[in-house]
C-alpha cells in the first residue's frame, strides 16, 4: 500500500514539483543545471556466482535418509548466477507482495550518484533531519536549511562540492579553512526504475526509491597522505574563464581533471524482517514496508535452530521460499573518471565514469547459506534529465542508511560540528574508523546494521 500510494502522489503532483524545482533554482541561483538538457545517471549491474548446499544423505540419492543416522554424503549446488535481475525479485516481493512486479526493463540506478572520493558536503546538507511521522518513522523525506533542491555536483553550489586533499583528516585546514576529503563516497540513494509499467516510459520512468533495501560501509584508513577512505591516481588543472549562467552567477576559475579512486568497500542487501528498515516491530526505523518471513518464522537463517527438531532430512517444515535474500559482499571498488562538464551550459563540473566491484561474500539465498564471488559495476551515462527520477527536490524522497545519529551522534566526527561532516543524516553509506572495527573485536557495522542494532562509540 505504501509504495501504491507512493505512485499516485508521484503521478499528480509530477508537474507541480517540477515547478517548485525551477523555483527554487531561480531563488537560490544554484547551477544551469536543471534547465540542461543532460543528466548523469548511475546503471548498476551485478555479475555474482553463489554456490550453497544441495544435499545432505545417508545415500548417494539427494536428502535421503534421518540426520540420527549420521549421513555421510553431501553435495553443493555448484555455480549458480545472482544478478540485478535476482535483486529485483526480491524488492518487488517485499515491495508489492509478487516477485515478478517489475518488467523486463527495470533498472537499478544510482540516483545523484558521486562515487570519487574528492567531494564534502555542507554544514547545511549534513544538519538535515530525516522528518517523522506516527506510521512511517523514517518515511524518506528530510527537513533541511540547504537552500539546493540537489545534491549533484554540476547542480549545486550549496550541497555536496569538489575538495582536494588539505593536509587533515578531520578538522579544518587552518591556512585556507576547507575541509577534508575521503568521509562521504559513495554518496546518493538507489531506485529502481522501471519504463516499462502501465502509463511509463523510457522519457517518464516508474522510480522506486529503495535504498533502504541496502547498507554500504567504507573503511577509513589516515595516513599522512590525509584521503582517509581511498588511494588516488588522479590530475587536477585549473581552466580559466567565466561560465555564465543567471545574472547573479558566474565563474573565473574550474576545477577540472581525471583519475582512478579505489577504496574498500562492504554492500548488504536484505528483503527481510531482519532489516531493520523492514521490521514492523523496529519503530526507529520501519519505514511502512514489510520484509519477507517465510512460513517458519522471521528468525528464518538468523536464530539457530529456531525450527522444531525432525530427524527426516527431508522434513517439509516450512514452504519454499526462493526470492528472500539477504547478503553482504566486500572487496574494492574502483571508480575510473573524468570530471567534465555535463553541459556546456553548466557553471560546475562533475565527475563522470565507470565504478568496478570485485567482492566476494556470503548470503541467505532461498533458505540456503550461500558462497558469493564476481563482480557489479555501476555505469556513469549521459541521458535526457527528465528519464532519470531527478524531476522533485531530493528531500522530498531521500534515505539515510549511512546515519549514525540515532546512536547520539551528530552527523560530524567526535560530534564536533567545526570538524568535517562524517556519517551525516542524508548519508548513503557509513564511514568506519579503523579503530572503531578493534574496539567491537574486529566485526564491522554499518550505521543501521541487519541485525537492528545502532552503534555506540566507545
Amino acid at each position: 500500500m505504501h509504495e501504491i500510494k507512493n505512485r499516485e502522489h508521484k503521478k499528480t503532483e509530477k508537474f507541480m514539483k517540477k515547478s517548485m524545482v525551477t523555483a527554487v533554482a531561480l531563488a537560490a541561483c544554484v547551477s544551469t543545471q536543471l534547465f540542461a538538457q543532460k543528466a548523469k545517471q548511475d546503471i548498476i549491474t551485478f555479475a555474482l556466482t553463489a554456490d550453497g548446499q544441495a544435499s545432505v544423505s545417508t545415500t548417494t540419492g539427494n536428502n535421503v535418509g534421518t540426520w540420527s543416522a549420521e549421513p555421510e554424503h553431501y553435495k553443493t549446488t555448484g555455480k549458480k548466477q545472482l544478478t540485478q535481475v535476482n535483486i529485483l525479485r526480491a524488492i518487488a516481493l517485499a515491495l508489492h507482495g509478487n516477485a515478478g512486479w517489475y518488467t523486463s526493463k527495470a533498472k537499478l540506478v544510482l540516483v545523484q550518484g558521486e562515487l570519487s572520493g574528492f567531494f564534502n558536503i555542507t554544514p547545511d546538507l549534513a544538519n538535515s533531519s530525516a522528518n517523522s511521522s506516527d506510521s512511517y518513522p523514517l518515511s524518506g523525506s528530510f527537513s533541511s536549511d540547504d537552500g539546493d533542491s540537489s545534491t549533484v555536483l554540476s547542480g549545486s553550489t550549496d550541497s555536496t562540492y569538489v575538495q582536494l586533499a588539505t593536509g587533515r583528516s578531520m578538522t579544518n585546514n587552518p591556512i585556507n579553512g576547507e575541509l577534508p576529503v575521503g568521509h562521504m563516497q559513495p554518496w546518493g540513494q538507489i531506485f529502481v526504475q522501471d519504463p516499462g509499467q502501465p502509463d511509463y516510459s523510457l522519457t517518464d520512468p516508474y522510480c522506486e526509491n529503495v535504498t533502504y533495501f541496502f547498507a554500504l560501509t567504507v573503511q577509513e584508513c589516515y595516513d599522512c597522505f590525509y584521503l582517509n577512505s581511498f588511494i588516488s591516481d588522479a590530475t587536477f588543472r585549473q581552466q580559466s574563464g567565466t561560465k555564465s549562467g543567471p545574472p547573479c552567477c558566474g565563474v573565473s576559475t574550474t576545477l577540472l581533471g581525471s583519475g582512478k579512486d579505489q577504496y574498500y568497500l562492504t554492500l548488504s542487501f536484505d528483503n527481510t524482517q531482519n532489516n531493520p528498515y523492514l521490521n514492523p516491530d523496529n519503530e526507529n526505523y520501519y519505514v511502512g514496508v514489510t520484509g519477507v518471513a517465510p512460513t517458519v518464522g522471521r528468525l528464518d537463517g538468523v536464530e539457530p535452530d529456531s525450527l522444531p527438531y525432525d530427524d527426516v532430512i527431508s522434513s517439509g517444515l516450512g514452504k519454499p521460499s526462493p526470492y528472500e535474500m539477504r547478503f553482504t559482499l566486500n572487496g574494492i571498488f574502483t571508480y575510473t573518471w573524468t570530471l567534465k562538464f555535463v553541459n556546456a551550459s553548466d557553471l560546475l563540473p562533475d565527475f563522470v565514469g565507470t565504478g568496478n566491484y570485485s567482492a566476494n561474500g556470503y548470503g541467505f539465498i532461498g533458505l540456503v547459506c550461500s558462497l558469493l564471488s564476481g563482480s557489479a559495476s555501476i555505469a556513469e551515462t549521459l541521458v535526457n534529465q527528465n528519464d532519470c527520477c531527478l524531476d522533485q527536490p531530493w528531500s522530498d524522497w531521500w534515505y539515510g542508511p549511512g546515519n549514525d545519529t540515532l546512536a547520539g551522534g551528530t552527523g560530524y566526527y567526535d560530534n564536533d560540528p567545526t570538524q568535517s561532516p562524517l556519517n551525516a543524516p542524508p548519508s548513503l553509506s557509513f564511514h568506519e574508523n579503523f579503530n572503531v572495527v578493534y574496539a567491537y573485536q574486529g566485526n564491522p557495522y554499518p550505521a543501521i546494521d541487519f541485525n537492528g542494532t545502532v552503534p555506540v562509540y566507545p
